[in-house]
């Protein structure tokens, strides 16, 4: 069962609010009330819990794939679509450049010298 309590609400947040009180309960943000801002804060957080869960069910790979098949794709199409093999691209195994880890050592021998 709801309890009566009193919060205050920042002067941002309780913006925010009154902005979606047409789309909410369609009434303009001159004309909303504090018993409205408390029924608005109620529906919004509602709202924000239901995207929530559907964001946890629908993978977000496969979501912005979607979304992407909705944009048309012309010839200079800078997206690149979503890796979905599961796979990363091997290494070549000719690399021009060997490893060096003069970088790494002297942040070692740095670490190193702080602790002694």
């Amino acid at each position: 069962m709801a309890e009566n309590l009193r919060v205050r609400i920042e002067t941002d947040i309780q913006e925010y609010l009154k902005s979606q009180s047409e789309r909410v309960i369609g009434k303009a943000s001159k004309e909303v009330t504090s018993t409205d801002l408390t029924t608005l804060t109620n529906r919004i957080i509602y709202e924000h819990k239901i995207a929530q869960s559907m964001a946890k069910q629908v993978p977000f790979a496969k979501l912005f794939s979607w979304v992407m098949g909705l944009v048309p794709s012309g010839g200079n199409n800078k997206v690149v679509p979503l890796n979905q093999g599961g796979e990363l691209p091997a290494l070549g195994s000719n690399q021009s450049k060997a490893d060096d880890f003069s970088f790494d050592a002297e942040l070692g021998d740095l670490f190193e010298n702080e602790a002694a």
